[in-house]
């Protein structure tokens, strides 16, 4: 797919222009925004388009660096260039810290800008003929081994995501399945597995401050959930596996069956149960294997 929109973010009607021109100019097509949060809502409904943001720092609603922060959460691939005519040195380095892939300070020069916007469509002319060489992959294993550590569980299945996309047919309607059924066995793994903690203890007002706790505790901080994926074109398939002692996964309920839908216990199962074409337990019940299969 080439992504030929330009999302420009600024209060000024006249750098807006000066910007429409420019991005015309490099045969790219300019989508305009007077503050940060019309840009955002713009970016989340055509993200799949946009090539480049370009924003000013200033601006009312939502400025530049909040804009950034909120971008990089749902669309991390979307390069920023960020224009300054008020910011200050400090709020430039805290873009850039924050990803910006260049800055200019107002009134900028239009050679500049346009060289930094052909930097930008080159590296995402790379990216594109690098998916294109995913369509030679045969089949990819990612092995990762984390700790108890609850928040790492959203950047490992952003990553096992985006491993995905490239390399495994799999339509987009079906991403938020994927991410949805990881994300409960994998929390299940370090929650019921490895900690050993009982679905009861969740109505506790402090229970991520205890489950952090008890993943201290020198019984179990040695423990680890092991998560291996095996992608190709036509599925997605995960081992997960904790080191705790396992339990007896007979007494779950059937996650296919609609008498279980509403049963206190297992929601977790029974979601991931019913995206996946293939789930399973090992004997001990401290390793699933689930399956998503996109055949031609």
């Amino acid at each position: 797919m080439i992504r030929n929109r330009v999302v420009i973010v600024d209060d000024e009607r006249a750098v807006r222009d000066l910007l429409e021109r420019i991005v015309l100019r490099e045969n790219l097509v300019p989508d305009s925004y007077g503050d940060g949060r019309e840009a955002f809502e713009a970016l989340r409904a055509r993200h799949d388009d946009v090539l480049l943001v370009i924003t000013d720092i200033k601006m009312p609603r939502l400025d530049g660096l909040e804009f950034m922060r909120l971008a990089s959460q749902d669309f991390p691939d979307t390069p920023f260039i960020v224009t300054s005519g008020h910011g200050t040195k400090k709020e430039i380095l805290q873009a850039l810290k924050q990803g910006a892939m260049d800055f200019f300070e107002k009134p900028f020069g239009i050679r500049e800008l346009s060289s930094s916007i052909g930097k930008v469509r080159l590296l995402a002319d790379a990216g594109r003929k690098a998916e294109q060489l995913y369509g030679y992959l045969v089949r990819k294993t990612l092995l990762f081994e984390i700790t108890n550590d609850i928040d790492l569980v959203q950047p490992l299945i952003r990553v096992l995501i985006d491993e995905a996309k490239l390399a495994c047919r799999i339509p987009r309607n079906q991403l938020p399945g994927i991410r949805m059924g990881l994300h409960e066995l994998i929390v299940n793994a370090i929650e019921h597995g490895n900690l050993e903690l009982e679905s009861e203890l969740k109505q506790r007002a402090d229970y991520l401050v205890f489950l952090k706790q008890r993943a201290g505790e020198p019984r179990f901080s040695g423990r680890r959930v092991t998560i291996e994926v095996g992608i190709d074109a036509e599925s997605f398939a995960c081992v997960i596996r904790d080191q705790g002692p396992g339990f007896d996964w007979r007494c779950l309920p059937d996650p296919r069956n609609p008498e279980n839908l509403f049963k206190p216990h297992g929601r977790g199962i029974i979601l991931a149960g019913n995206f996946f074409d293939e789930f399973n337990y090992n004997e001990a019940g401290n390793q699933v294997t689930v399956q998503k299969s996109f055949p031609l």
